[in-house]
């Protein structure tokens, strides 16, 4: 099985996945010895009757679930070294898992209004004596700049966190985010607004930031505490915005609205690119925030609570 273990390895999956995704094969292969059956003649109905067994030993749909996606890579790992030219599993699922809207969505214009109201502090502010007043001022303008990257790119924060000014297109109008283990590269557009004050920042306030924090980073956003890791200021940006917003929980939810908003606009490959999923799989799970919305307008532009007797009217 070390073949299967560099296959993974390949895919760029953490440890520990290759480690369950290794051990669950060997379960399913122990399996099959017991039928008598060899993994390149598996077929669907050996996996069903698999994925039965591990029901019976009391295996939930979504223990069930890893297992089935385990089979899904393993038989690709076939096709790929030519023991099989079929994936037995590719058309299986797991029923009965219930998705969930993943959190409350903002409109479009909540969105907009998450950043317009963000506010910086102005040069005549009776503040500006007090020896935090740089500090605070310059973090403001850091914060304003990411933000605009949340709710116009749908960046994550730990993707923020790894901009350096490379990555900065603006002659382009574009930003490049680096791919991880989690997530695949991409280039998006940038608004028009936003270009002049990534630039602003970046030849600016960056370097004054890097000043006052005495860092040598290639970081795009400076923390102004110790660590090269801004959590800190991601929980104050999140603090803030749940003043401006009750809404708001915090910055994956403005990633989810973003994610959402764009399904309603793109088809669902351009999406999966836009959000850097790895997995398209990853894009659909949006589609339930998608249906939601859409079962409230159904709701607010057809109501069902008021029936009209047949042939009568009310």
């Amino acid at each position: 099985m070390s073949s299967f273990k560099k296959y993974l390895e390949a895919k760029d999956l953490s440890k520990s996945t290759i480690t369950h995704y290794n051990t669950h094969a060997l379960d399913f292969i122990s399996w099959l010895d017991g039928e008598t059956a060899e993994p390149e003649n598996a077929t669907a109905g050996d996996i069903m009757a698999y994925l039965n067994h591990l029901k019976k030993k009391g295996q939930g749909n979504q223990t069930r679930r890893f297992h089935l996606n385990t089979l899904k890579h393993y038989f690709d790992w076939h096709i790929q070294y030519e023991k099989r030219t079929d994936n037995p599993a590719q058309h299986i699922k797991i029923r009965g898992i219930k998705q969930q809207a993943l959190y409350p969505i903002y409109s479009q214009q909540e969105l907009e209004s998450l950043y317009n109201n963000y506010q910086l502090p102005q040069e005549n502010d009776p503040r500006q004596n007090r020896n935090w007043w740089n500090k605070y001022k310059l973090s403001r303008r850091r914060n304003k700049a990411a933000l605009s990257l949340l709710v116009h790119q749908g960046l994550t924060t730990s993707e923020i966190d790894h901009l350096t000014p490379k990555d900065l297109k603006l002659r382009e109008g574009k930003i490049y985010i680096k791919g991880s283990r989690k997530s695949n590269e991409r280039e998006l557009e940038l608004k028009p607004h936003q270009i002049m004050e990534l630039m602003e920042y970046n030849l600016q306030t960056r370097g004054e930031l890097i000043n006052l924090t005495g860092k040598q980073t290639d970081q795009l956003f400076v923390s102004i505490g110790h660590n090269t890791q801004s959590n800190n200021n991601w929980k104050r940006l999140t603090h803030i915005l749940r003043e401006q917003n009750p809404k708001h929980i915090n910055c994956k939810q403005i990633r989810a609205s973003v994610i959402t908003d764009w399904l309603g606009k793109y088809n669902l490959r351009q999406v999966q690119y836009m959000a850097g999923h790895r997995y398209v799989s990853s894009t659909e799970a949006y589609l339930v925030n998608k249906l939601e919305d859409l079962q409230s307008d159904i709701d607010q532009y057809h109501p069902l609570d008021d029936e009209v007797p047949l042939g009568g009217t009310k």
